[in-house]
């Protein structure tokens, strides 16, 4: 079968030539060749020799102008639109025949900028469930917004394959001194910035073997003194086997008052000074933290490389790779982190062409350990994209560069390790009139500094990760005088500001644009923190509490904080943007709210407003008892897990909750003592907690607010997880002898949306004092599901048992069973072919859904 490339061109990248100072990059090789880029694959058993050479003699077959020899593209790779189509092509048709894996041909296309191949159902319910900004991020200021031009010095010389690329910042042990550490393919330029508007070169040391990439980072000892570490790209990017280098920063002037003299070059080379350590051509990247090196060797085979430094900062002892486990373009480290009561140290790596980011557990790495630390999560693989970069926001917003110009920036939020969320993926503010790429970003406070290529720095107030708003910008490229003039940008090309460090004490930002030189930059309050909000609430007749808010200038996002006592707060919403919220968790209790105004500059907090809640509502309380709520003595009831039943159950009472008894599907969620059903239907296997189709709770109230009774009106709300309003329904069914349960179908009702939600139905009880209610969610595609039960992979079935007052006058009958239930639901199919199952369905529409994948690139961004 072999499927056109069509339907990828606005996908896939364009090669783009560029001006004569722009990087030459036309993929993500990152210097290397393509017959070594393959090799890896090969060599890791991903890739046939047969396969690895048809690709390289593809290169030149698709390129009706190319005049070189087939040597030329072994080196080069795919350098036209025509010879990418030609490999889209192959790429399709060898998954299809079954001699390629989807992953293998995916990393293909990604590192060769193909744009993405296939949908994987994680990631069309990744882009299905994002809720938050999908597109150019909003901006509302004049000039550069908040940031400040300090200084800027270019003090090398650049051209071609040799520019200003990595940069770190570096602060003396007194604090009297700030300086730059500041590489080129030339080698380390040392730039004492104290005086930002003055800054000097105190120290060049020249490396052998640059190219494009080189990098720098700094690690302090046990006893104070910090070593500055810089590695290159191996043979790649205009490299020449470059090797590590560990510098002793002591030598640096620490005394306000005196300067090292201009190029007066204070650190020496030898063991006091700088050395040479070998360890040739790994440091595409680097990092350092915890007392560890890492070396990251982008498009290797030898993936991220860790060395223990603590011990001796100038012979690091090598520990692991991580080669043959996903690609290594960067990394960093976050300390401390909160994992489910337990703090760890993540290391989360951005796997490059992996299309992803490995969340790893270095807690107990150490300079003994010798094996690769265990991976406890990952972002989801997104067809296409280069993951780049990333940095974390409040140790749970994950922010992940996208090189490949398709993503940009994506936001992720990892409070469930196991299952990062995307909620948000956005480009600069200018993006739909001038499109760039996206390199490298930092968080400092509650702001997100970005070094976008052509866009210069760019500026993000992230107090909201589901919405951010650019605040400020230094347009180093278009504009380096800082005069007003832009040059025009044409098309996107890799040169620009490339990277940047926000650690400095002063607050001073430097940014490195690769041939403009270094910018020292400063930040100010974009606006004054948000006024605190004037907050009403009010009962709704069902005993819901509507919140409602003034809206306040500069607001990124709202939070609700709710007690029951006015002393301890619960944070119940946040990141809202509208001035409203509904409370369905209230009912049946009186309760005091605080509504929180958040911007980058801090917190406007109201005064806490009493919720009262009043006996006798038209719809009594739900989810919390009350002190009269006890079992037996009317009231809300909670339900309790009756053993004899096998389900949740209650006493006589006004209402009965389930609360968390029924929280998960399987094993997929805290769902306790499951199936809960009376009759053993089998809960579906397939999915995710919380992101596929479950149940958590089964509410059920009388109408009149007097306790249940026979013959009396009562309604029954499910709280469920959907998938997708096109497929997803709730069926409800009750029967009036629970010990021997005929099912009754009460109604079947669709979902409204995907993710959380109530659905409910209202119904006349029939005779019987021991009575029984089922909520089953089932997925359905044009097919209803028959049955009581459900059969499905992403079917949940959950019971509540409900004790119901006697009332001798009325003269109801009892149910009619099973037979009428599945009557009415087959009154509801529009079409179906009764020997499809469910699950099957479901399986071949999320997989086999090509047409789909059109309309979520066009819906989410792929450009």
């Amino acid at each position: 079968m072999k499927i056109s490339s069509i339907i990828w061109s606005t996908v896939a990248s364009i090669s783009f030539k560029g001006a004569a100072t722009a990087m030459q990059m036309d993929d993500m090789l990152m210097g290397q060749s393509l017959d070594s880029f393959l090799s890896g694959l090969v060599q890791h058993q991903q890739l046939s020799e047969e396969h690895k050479l048809e690709i390289v003699n593809m290169a030149s077959e698709g390129d009706i102008d190319a005049s070189s020899s087939k040597e030329h593209y072994r080196d080069k790779g795919f350098t036209t639109a025509e010879s990418k189509d030609l490999l889209r092509d192959y790429l399709y048709n060898t998954v299809y025949d079954g001699t390629m894996e989807e992953e293998t041909a995916e990393e293909i296309a990604s590192t060769l900028n193909l744009g993405g191949l296939f949908f994987t159902e994680e990631m069309v319910d990744s882009l299905a469930l994002m809720q938050g900004l999908n597109g150019a991020a909003p901006a509302d200021y004049l000039g550069e917004g908040n940031m400040h031009r300090l200084g800027n010095i270019l003090p090398v010389s650049v051209s071609g394959n040799s520019f200003v690329n990595g940069i770190w910042g570096y602060v003396t042990p007194n604090g009297a001194r700030e300086y730059a550490l500041m590489c080129a393919g030339a080698g380390l330029s040392i730039i004492d910035v104290t005086k930002a508007a003055a800054p000097v070169r105190v120290q060049f040391t020249p490396m052998p073997g640059g190219g494009i990439w080189r990098d720098v980072c700094t690690h302090v000892d046990d006893g104070g003194k910090t070593y500055a570490y810089v590695a290159a790209q191996g043979n790649h990017g205009g490299g020449n086997s470059p090797n590590l280098f560990v510098f002793d920063l002591s030598w640096l002037s620490d005394d306000a008052g005196q300067s090292n003299g201009e190029d007066s070059n204070p650190i020496p080379q030898g063991d006091n000074g700088y050395i040479d350590l070998g360890e040739t051509g790994y440091g595409h990247t680097i990092n350092c933290a915890r007392g560890l090196l890492f070396l990251h060797t982008a498009g290797s085979s030898d993936g991220c490389r860790v060395y223990d430094i603590s011990k001796n900062p100038t012979k690091p002892k090598f520990l692991f790779d991580t080669g043959g486990t996903g690609g290594c373009h960067d990394s960093m480290v976050q300390t401390g982190v909160d994992v489910g009561g337990e703090t760890k140290d993540l290391w989360i790596i951005s796997e490059g062409f992996g299309r992803r980011d490995n969340i790893r557990d270095i807690t107990l790495v150490n300079p003994k350990t010798k094996s690769i630390p265990p991976l406890i999560g990952r972002t989801p693989t997104m067809a296409g994209i280069y993951s780049h970069s990333s940095d974390l926001y409040k140790n749970r917003y994950l922010f992940q560069t996208d090189e490949n110009n398709l993503h940009d920036i994506s936001v992720y939020d990892i409070k469930t390790l196991q299952s990062p969320m995307l909620i948000s993926k956005f480009q600069h503010s200018e993006h739909n009139s001038f499109d760039t790429y996206t390199h490298n970003g930092f968080v400092l406070g509650h702001y997100y500094f970005n070094a976008y290529y052509q866009a210069g720095l760019r500026v993000f107030d992230i107090s909201n990760p589901y919405y951010v708003q650019e605040v400020g910008k230094i347009e180093t490229h278009r504009d380096p005088d800082g005069d007003g003039k832009y040059e025009k940008i044409k098309k996107p090309l890799f040169e620009g500001a490339w990277n940047l460090h926000v650690g400095l004490p002063s607050g001073n930002i430097l940014v490195n644009d690769m041939f403009k030189g270094l910018f020292i930059v400063k930040a100010s309050a974009p606006y004054d923190p948000p006024e605190s909000p004037v907050v009403s609430a009010e009962r709704g007749g069902n005993g819901d509490v509507n919140l409602s808010w003034n809206s306040g200038s500069n607001v990124r996002g709202y939070s609700v904080d709710r007690s029951f006592d006015d002393v301890t707060y619960t944070r119940i919403a946040e990141h809202l943007i509208g001035t409203s919220f509904l409370d369905s968790d209230a009912r049946g209790k009186s309760a005091f709210y605080r509504i929180i105004a958040v911007n980058g500059e801090g917190e406007g907090v109201s005064d806490s407003v009493y919720s009262k809640f009043v006996t006798g509502d038209t719809t009594p309380p739900t989810h919390a008892p009350t002190p009269d709520g006890t079992p037996g003595n009317g009231g809300p009831q909670t339900a309790t897990y009756n053993k004899e039943l096998g389900v949740p159950s209650c006493a006589i009472g006004v209402s009965c909750d389930t609360l968390l008894l029924l929280d998960g599907r399987h094993k997929l969620g805290p769902e306790p003592n499951q199936p809960n059903t009376l009759d053993n239907c089998s809960d579906g296997t397939g999915g995710n907690y919380h992101s596929d189709e479950s149940l958590d709770a089964i509410f059920i109230s009388s109408d009149s607010g007097e306790d249940i009774t026979e013959g009396s009106t009562v309604t029954v709300k499910a709280d469920a997880w959907c998938w997708d309003k096109r497929y997803d329904f709730i069926y409800f069914f009750h029967a009036s002898d629970a010990t021997d349960p005929d099912w009754n179908l009460t109604g079947r009702i669709q979902c409204t949306g995907g993710g959380k939600q109530t659905l409910s139905v209202s119904y006349e009880l029939p005779k019987g004092t021991l009575q029984a209610v089922r909520a089953s969610i089932r997925y359905e595609n044009g097919n209803v599901a028959q049955g009581v039960c459900g059969s499905g992979s992403y079917d949940d079935a959950d019971d509540v048992v409900i004790e119901v007052k006697e009332d001798p006058s009325f003269q109801g009958t009892t149910d009619t069973g099973t037979t009428e239930a599945e009557e009415k639901v087959e009154t509801v199919k529009e079409s179906t072919n009764s020997d499809l199952q469910t699950h099957d369905m479901k399986k071949q529409h999320r997989k086999g859904e090509r047409k789909r994948k059109q309309q979520l690139r066009k819906k989410n961004g792929s450009r």
